[in-house]
């Protein structure tokens, strides 16, 4: 491929759908576009070819100083980074260096939140899809692609579809459970356990705005996401006792290196329970 010969939006679209063939999540799929188009009306007429080390660290002080948090610059330096190496132009970053990257500590919400967020629900999906994304772990994306053939629910496991296609098993508790023979008794699902409107299956746009609006009507302040109910799985897995080369595989992490986050999560707590008691 002759990169000079295409645009840069014609680019942008072919690396678009180079993410999408490898099946990269929506959520890094929607970031990077948004953030490769800045970047790309950012060089104006300038074409991608031509653009060096200097452009992209011009780019990126834009951004901090237009506001963007420190893990959004870091983002959007992962996401130029990695289109320039696609089109075969890594050659032009030479001397480029990824900014540090933020050590924010995962959110996650208590039981008794998550709780008040699935009895807020006035629908039964709604209460499942709560339940099932804190219990399980699962992320978004691989919550709303599970089949109904991929429940097993004398075994309480749902076989999961995660980064890459890799196949996991995952577990949900009895409340799940109930909730999830009460659902199939009355919704009788086809092919998607969650289906969407027009077909397939439920956005997860969708599954978004359902956690949102649950945590408001919890009276939750914090922001609430899928991923904040999936820390909260991860951190509660923790601190209840389950090894966490367990929770490795149930998250589906390649690296033990990002579970171990939810270690210095832990440890926060310990810290501010000892102080609340020992002040």
């Amino acid at each position: 491929m002759k990169v000079e010969e295409y645009s840069n939006v014609q680019l942008l679209e072919l690396y678009i759908a180079h993410l999408l063939a490898r099946n990269r999540s929506p959520n890094t799929i929607k970031t990077f576009k948004s953030l490769l188009k800045k970047f790309i009306e950012y060089l104006g007429n300038k074409h991608v070819k031509d653009a060096t080390t200097w452009d992209v660290d011009a780019f990126l002080a834009k951004l901090r100083a237009s506001g963007y948090s420190e893990r959004s610059v870091y983002t959007a330096a992962v996401a130029v980074k990695r289109f320039m190496e696609y089109l075969g132009l890594g050659g032009n970053l030479r001397g480029f260096e990824l900014p540090r990257r933020p050590s924010e500590l995962p959110r996650y919400l208590t039981s008794d939140e998550v709780e008040a967020m699935i009895n807020a629900a006035s629908n039964l999906r709604d209460k499942l899809i709560v339940s099932m994304l804190y219990s399980t772990g699962m992320r978004v994306s691989e919550l709303v692609n599970v089949r109904v053939s991929d429940v097993n629910l004398e075994e309480r496991s749902i076989r999961v579809r995660g980064k890459g296609g890799k196949e996991r098993v995952v577990f949900f508790n009895g409340k799940t459970h109930s909730l999830l023979v009460e659902y199939l008794k009355h919704m009788r699902p086809d092919e998607y356990l969650f289906p969407g409107r027009g077909g397939g299956h439920i956005h997860y746009v969708t599954v978004e705005r359902i956690v949102r609006t649950l945590a408001k009507a919890a009276g939750i302040r914090k922001r609430v996401t899928p991923h904040v109910l999936r820390h909260s799985f991860a951190t509660h897995s923790l601190t209840r006792g389950m090894d966490i080369r367990e929770i490795q595989e149930l998250l589906g992490h390649a690296s033990l290196k990002t579970t171990q986050v939810y270690t210095h999560v832990v440890r926060r707590k310990l810290l501010e329970d000892y102080r609340r008691i020992w002040s």
